[in-house]
């Protein structure tokens, strides 16, 4: 086979279609000759480490981690299909990072936010983490609150219902939620009783929410293939996009 085929399956290169057979092949000659890929040298090479760091802040509702380790799970799985790895930090991680190509934080204060692009060179992007800031230097990648809106009015009527969430830990996303729809319940640890029509849209939610309630349809991966999409751009240093978008 082609010197391209055993490179695509060496590297995990899921954008190429490549049988399950050949895949296999490939993997028992390079385990029978103990080939392992030099990703020093592939660094050396393109500039990259290929590996990115996801900060999550440090939670103790039980709801929040799930939520949080739902959202690793997808994003590292939208990551590997691009051949990236990804490297999961909390808060208390202070030190500078020069050992990927870009940050990530998500559900992050503005605050805490700004201490890490103050105290790295690298791009830094937010996922659903809002910054009020005139110069829009950085990527913000959000869920879009106002299409979730137009679901649940579809299904309940216009504002007759309740939107249920997490609290966030970032206040613009408490603000766009709270002007977005009429009610709002946000949640801590435990599920406080709810009455009448009940919409949602993160995961954690699912088995905690009544059964009637509503589930929204939010295209995770979608919006976890654009924080990729975002994040190559951010490397690339490509100038004059929008860096502000709501998936």
């Amino acid at each position: 086979m082609s010197v391209a085929t055993v490179s695509y399956v060496i590297n995990n290169r899921e954008d190429q279609r490549i049988s399950e057979e050949t895949k296999k092949k490939v993997r028992q000659i390079v385990n029978l000759l103990n080939y392992r890929p030099n990703s020093s040298a592939k660094s050396l090479a393109t500039s990259k480490t290929y590996t990115a760091a996801l900060y999550l802040p440090r939670e103790t509702s039980l709801l929040k981690q799930a939520e949080q380790l739902y959202t690793a799970k997808m994003l590292a799985s939208v990551f590997k299909g691009h051949g990236y790895h990804l490297l999961l930090l909390d808060e208390e991680d202070e030190s500078p990072i020069d050992y990927a190509d870009a940050i990530l934080c998500f559900d992050a204060t503005a605050g805490f936010f700004c201490e890490m692009g103050d105290r790295n060179l690298i791009p830094l992007l937010a996922i659903d983490t809002l910054v009020d800031t005139p110069l829009q230097i950085f990527f913000q990648i959000c869920t879009d609150y106002p299409r979730l809106k137009e679901q649940a009015d579809a299904r309940f009527g216009e504002d007759n219902y309740t939107y249920v969430s997490l609290t966030p830990n970032n206040k613009g996303v408490r603000d766009i939620l709270s002007h977005t729809f009429r009610q709002v319940c946000f949640v801590e640890e435990t599920m406080p009783s709810l009455q009448g029509n009940l919409a949602y849209s993160q995961q954690a939610l699912g088995n905690v929410l009544p059964a009637h309630a509503c589930c929204l349809s939010c295209d995770m991966n979608r919006k976890l293939e654009q924080v990729f999409s975002c994040m190559e751009l951010a490397i690339n240093r490509v100038p004059d996009c929008p860096h502000v978008c709501f998936v």
